[in-house]
């Protein structure tokens, strides 16, 4: 072997080996924990001062879980005697003679004294030995559904309901975290700038992954900087938070580091959500004080400066990396109303499970800062949605009119965002978004109350050009005409067809019956989406019959009989949707209204003259 390469080798397993040392002599293993040890915990109440708390070991639990030991203790002190085991607390390090036994991490609810479970250090120091994805990786998904499902949620309008299935499948596969009848100690989310009714509507979803929504004050760099602790790196015991969303609205996860060994920094004890990999920002935290309560007692908290990037969130606690930095989306959100537009950024957080939750968090409080509380109204959508390694952004727009606008713009949002992230084909990271909104105190809906052909009877001849005239009227509104000019194809086939006239959400519906889309990949699944015509468009399609077939998330259309035998056949693409009429046109105008209706002309095509 060289010198050089026999030094290097050396000096690594001198520094290897000084880390393990230190970390012995630091901590007390499991093993050596008994009942009746006395020692003290530490955690910040106030500020981002120490405050020790004491601790009285009444027993150890052995393999109460897989691979999980468990130390049973009594807590008491000032602030503890006072408010009980507090959310915010977990991670606080747990010391015997003077040295870290772990984390205190659960707690048993509704117990008449201030007992806690403890996780042992041993097992949280193991979550370093777990291989991590490069900076910036987020945790995918299992699909929560098809590209078929998610192109039929969106033309049918049913986003609402699939964002309820989307949040509760992630609650739901969320393990409670129950050790021998505990549960983790709640950890507060502390959420900034959001709409009061944002926090009602949404804190029903996080209430089931151990989080307690509480209000905090604007995230600041500088808001660590009020009390004596200054310092850019953690100690044992420093409020931490894990950044969900930062920005104009701020998001963070509150609790307590337990170790520090080098710019490893372990917290919690427990998990955050038990997500394996993860890439969160890692960042300083203020505690403004604790609020005492019989439900459960929880600290407020300011977050402060990023310092680096949780990699491990694991059943025994998470690890972050000092220096660190986790990748985010950023998201620029715009609304414009009566008065002066309104500009909003924040940075995502990118994690499939998680980022479709927050971003409707702030989709919702922007439409809401744009409203009032009761009344009628209509939104209009405007998105770009920006993937990594595609030449096109996803552009998204659409229209709601009444009370439900309020509750189907986030969902719509955001159930684009968990598709695209958790689609079954390929990895796709979301590059940025863009959000629009126009908003207005009354409803924008045009009804079609006519619509017809001025050539009489319906008879035309192919190559033709035809006008068709259409009559809305707007709700307490003028009824107002538009037309349209339609060239028949000069191919077009002697016989029946047929115009529709309406909206274009109504279309896209049609056309999802008659040519039902089967897509095979992500670029199927957003060309698909490119092609949708919005509610404020009056559209019109000219439908004419065909011989076609979707095979492999391709539509054939006019196939020859030979040809259809042979598709109809081929089974190794899975089963054909056999196309009996499609729409050989579309014609679309803006109208700035949601369109309601749609009219149907009967046409009889004749040979071109």
């Amino acid at each position: 072997m060289p010198r050089t390469v026999l030094a290097i080798s050396l000096a690594l397993a001198t520094i290897v080996s000084a880390a393990a040392s230190a970390a012995t002599t630091n901590t007390m293993p499991f093993s050596q924990v008994r009942k009746g040890m006395h020692g003290y915990g530490e955690t910040v109440f106030d500020g981002t001062k120490l405050e020790r708390f004491d601790v009285e070991i009444t027993g150890v639990l052995q393999n109460i879980g897989p691979g999980q030991d468990l130390i049973l203790a009594k807590v008491s002190g000032p602030v503890v005697d006072r408010a009980g085991v507090i959310a915010g607390m977990s991670g606080s390090p747990i010391y015997i003679d003077g040295k870290v036994i772990g984390a205190l991490a659960y707690s048993w609810q509704f117990a008449k004294e201030a007992v806690a479970g403890i996780t042992p250090i041993d097992e949280m120091l193991k979550i370093a030995q777990v291989d991590g994805k490069p900076a910036g990786a987020y945790v995918a998904a299992t699909p929560r559904m098809t590209g078929g499902e998610f192109l039929k949620a969106i033309v049918e309008h049913k986003t609402s309901e699939t964002f309820e299935s989307m949040m509760s499948s992630m609650t739901g596969a969320t393990p409670a975290s129950a050790v021998a009848g505990a549960r983790p100690i709640a950890v507060p989310l502390s959420m900034s700038s959001f709409a009061p009714d944002t926090l009602g509507r949404f804190g029903k979803y996080l209430d089931p992954l151990g989080f307690m929504p509480v209000p905090s004050g604007a995230s600041s760099t500088s808001a660590t900087t009020s009390t004596t602790n200054t310092s850019k790196q953690f100690a044992a015991g420093d409020a931490i938070g894990a950044v969900l969303l930062r920005g104009d609205f701020n998001v963070a996860a509150t609790g307590t580091v337990t170790y520090v060994d080098g710019d490893r920094v372990y917290a919690f004890g427990h998990p955050f959500l038990d997500m394996g990999e993860v890439a969160f920002p890692m960042a300083k935290s203020e505690i403004v004080g604790v609020l005492p309560s019989l439900a459960s007692s929880f600290k407020f908290s300011n977050t402060g400066a990023v310092v680096g990037a949780f990699r491990q969130d694991r059943a025994v606690g998470i690890m972050g990396m000092m220096g660190e930095k986790a990748d985010m989306i950023p998201v620029d959100l715009e609304v414009e109303g009566s008065g002066p537009a309104q500009k909003y950024h924040v940075d995502v957080l990118r994690h499939s499970q998680l980022t479709p939750l927050i971003l409707a968090m702030a989709a919702d409080t922007v439409v809401a800062g744009a409203q009032r509380a009761a009344g009628e109204r209509t939104v209009l959508l405007e998105s770009e949605i920006k993937l990594k390694g595609f030449s096109e952004p996803i552009v998204l727009h659409e229209g709601w009119a009444g009370a439900q606008a309020r509750q189907a713009i986030p969902s719509y949002i955001a159930v684009v965002a968990g598709y695209v992230m958790s689609n079954e084909f390929r990895s796709a990271d979301i590059e940025s978004v863009k959000i629009h909104f126009r908003h207005a105190d009354d409803l924008k809906i045009a009804k079609i109350v006519e619509a017809s052909l001025e050539t009489p009877k319906g008879r035309v001849h192919a190559g033709d050009v035809v006008k068709v005239r259409a009559v809305l009227k707007p709700f307490r509104g003028d009824a107002f005409i538009d037309t349209f000019d339609v060239t028949i194809p000069d191919d077009q086939a002697a016989g029946t067809a047929y115009l529709l006239v309406g909206s274009g959400s109504v279309l896209n519906q049609v056309d999802f019956m008659l040519v039902p889309p089967d897509p095979r990949s992500l670029d199927q699944v957003i060309a698909v989406l490119r092609r949708l015509r919005p509610s404020t468009e009056l559209t019109l399609g000219l439908y004419e019959p065909t011989d076609g077939a979707v095979t492999a998330g391709v539509y054939l259309p006019n196939l020859p009989p030979t040809m259809r035998a042979i598709v109809s056949s081929d089974t190794s693409n899975g089963p054909q949707a056999p196309v009996r009429y499609h729409a050989s046109q579309h014609l679309a105008h803006p109208l700035g209204y949601i369109v309601d209706g749609v009219v149907k002309i009967d046409l009889d095509v004749k040979p071109a003259i």
